[in-house]
């Protein structure tokens, strides 16, 4: 089983490398990381639109591929000029959220002390960080913006040293049960009989 494992574990190698690379490129550029990918979302909605179009004189001349094609053709072009504009107003609605989930939070760490609950004082410090958090990403989205992509960046760095540390793991358990296999222990205990025989 563990041998198995070890080949699936193998194949992650591909996705370790690429996320240390994907990682280290929203460390280190965030900018250029979020115009990149901007830019693949919107050239890939401006191909639906042209699609769209190509199937509307090819085969039908139907008004719904007309219109979504249209539709795709114009938030595609936005997608491409405007990325940093969409990031920053999904950002800000995020912040408003935070706010709001925030402010609920604190009401419960209130409650929570009321009915001498030893957790209240957690739950007061996350929502309030919460909250600070909530009112920096509402106030300032292009900043937030940057620190989220550099978060992610990291995020994906820390995955791929836990995936390799799994990889080592399973690969150094395989070993293990290798040398402690019963049945390869009988293989040579017999051929140690016939050998003396």
């Amino acid at each position: 089983m563990n041998k198995f494992l070890v080949k699936i574990k193998n194949l992650s190698l591909i996705t370790i490398v690429a996320s240390v690379i994907i990682g280290l490129v929203l460390l280190i550029k965030p900018d250029e990381a979020l115009q990149f990918v901007s830019l693949i979302c919107g050239v890939t909605i401006l191909i639906l639109g042209i699609g769209c179009w190509v199937t509307y004189f090819a085969k039908n001349n139907s008004v719904f591929m007309a219109v979504v094609g249209t539709l795709s053709l114009i938030v595609g072009i936005f997608v491409c000029v405007k990325y940093k504009a969409i990031i920053s107003f999904m950002l800000f609605i995020f912040g408003i959220f935070l706010i709001i989930s925030g402010i609920i939070d604190l009401l419960s760490a209130v409650d929570a002390k009321r009915n001498d609950m030893k957790s209240w004082i957690i739950s007061l410090i996350m929502s309030l960080a919460i909250i600070v958090m909530g009112i920096i990403v509402t106030v300032d989205p292009f900043s937030s913006m940057v620190l989220v992509t550099r978060l992610l960046g990291a995020a994906l760095m820390a995955y791929a040293v836990l995936d390799l540390i799994a990889l080592l793991q399973v690969k150094k358990i395989a070993t293990l049960e290798t040398v402690n296999d019963p049945d390869v222990d009988e293989v040579n205990i017999s051929g140690d009989d016939i050998e003396t025989k």
